[in-house]
């Protein structure tokens, strides 16, 4: 006799429902992404704070007329950050063939943009962004924007390219990765799970990290003009014209990447989790390409400015603890 395989015409049609209590990866990072909009939207969430006297020297430098006893008195109020000015200013990064020992001589030794990079670069040394569990990825996180930074204020003096916020572009457009980590460390607490991160949590953080950091500086008040390319740094097209300030940023991503000064997450996985944690922080050889096209640089410019760089890498990584192997 036939089986039914061979003689009923709806062998094979029908369906079979497997109970699975668990949720799956596109749920777990929706309910992530509900949980970090939220969070944001809360009046009394507490985010991460810029020193006052950090915000102060930031719109003191966008007025003409600022005068450096004026910054110098301001840098006075927070002794901390005053020293940690001086000790960057006399770093090896910043070129100091003499040391010097005031404030004042050192805002006259690197100029007024200069002075509002290293404030902002020791003001974010200084803000604490911690969530326990996750404290080596905010690091490589913090490690990686400093690096993109430098890096972005390199091609910017090398072009024909009005980028004056390139450095501080650099220095926060991923703060919003930090937030987001903070959020997930919350939800997780809250939902009673251990405080790791999973594939689908990093993937979360990622896809709205552009968005979070915006309205984190917002929330610091700083320009409107460093705000936006904050926002779209992952988009080339900015009011559908290519932004030359983030296409100085997607290049400056990518060397500082290929340098070593990527972004390694330190994820948990187990065997049938996502081969893929990162996705958003990462520029792929063809974005750079559409930068370096929309900012005028043949890859001839990449690989000096890959060359050049290297050296001032090399120099960076002294301030950071080398990641166990």
């Amino acid at each position: 006799m036939l089986s039914d395989r061979f003689t009923n015409p709806n062998y094979g049609k029908g369906t079979h429902t497997i109970e699975d209590d668990g949720l799956s990866v596109e749920d777990e990072e929706t309910h992530v992404k509900e949980w970090l909009e939220g969070f944001l939207a809360r009046p009394t969430v507490e985010l991460p704070r810029l020193p006052t006297v950090a915000t102060e020297i930031l719109d003191l430098s966008r007025r003409p007329n600022a005068r450096i006893d004026e910054i110098a008195s301001l840098l006075e109020r927070e002794p901390l950050l005053a020293a940690k000015v001086l000790k960057l200013a006399n770093s090896s990064l910043y070129g100091a063939p003499v040391a010097v020992a005031t404030l004042k001589q050192a805002l006259v030794r690197v100029g007024l943009t200069v002075v509002r990079d290293v404030v902002m670069e020791a003001a974010m040394q200084m803000t604490v962004i911690r969530a326990e569990g996750f404290n080596d990825t905010l690091e490589a996180i913090r490690r990686h924007s400093t690096a993109v930074a430098w890096v972005s204020r390199f091609i910017a003096r090398n072009t024909p390219i009005d980028a004056e916020n390139s450095f501080l572009v650099g220095l926060l457009h991923d703060l919003g990765l930090s937030v987001g980590l903070i959020a997930l460390a919350e939800w997780l607490k809250k939902n009673k799970q251990p405080v790791r991160l999973r594939p689908e949590h990093w993937l979360a953080v990622e896809r709205l990290h552009a968005q979070v950091g915006a309205q984190l500086l917002e929330s610091w008040k700083l320009p409107p003009g460093l705000v936006l390319v904050v926002r779209n740094h992952h988009q080339l097209f900015v009011g559908g014209h290519p932004h030359p300030s983030v296409a100085i940023h997607l290049i400056a991503e990518h060397i500082a990447a290929n340098a070593g000064w990527g972004i390694e997450p330190t994820v948990f996985r187990t065997a049938d989790d996502l081969p893929v944690v990162s996705g958003l922080t990462l520029v792929s050889d063809h974005e750079r390409d559409r930068a370096l096209d929309a900012a005028n640089l043949t890859m001839r410019h990449y690989e000096q400015f890959v060359r050049d760089t290297q050296p001032l890498l090399d120099t960076l990584s002294g301030q950071f603890k080398k990641k166990a192997a």
